[in-house]
């Protein structure tokens, strides 16, 4: 799909120096998909760190007692 957009120079520059794609579209391109999937990798850590630990000290040393868990 064809868009106009503006992009200062000297971060396009850095986003072809970066990718090391030659092309201003090639290079643009990277650092959206790059972006995505930074994004998406963050909300996984976000959500990750949602959720309460479930396990504690006690918990794995009482598993390891019953053979639940090895050392």
């Amino acid at each position: 799909m064809r868009t106009t957009i503006s992009i200062a120079e000297d971060l396009l520059a850095e986003a072809r120096r970066l990718s090391g794609k030659t092309g201003y579209s090639d290079a643009i391109v990277t650092s959206l998909r790059d972006y995505v999937a930074l994004r998406k990798r963050l909300a996984l850590l976000d959500r990750l760190y949602e959720r309460p630990v479930t396990h504690s000290r006690a918990g794995i040393k009482r598993a390891r007692r019953e053979r639940r868990w090895s050392s």
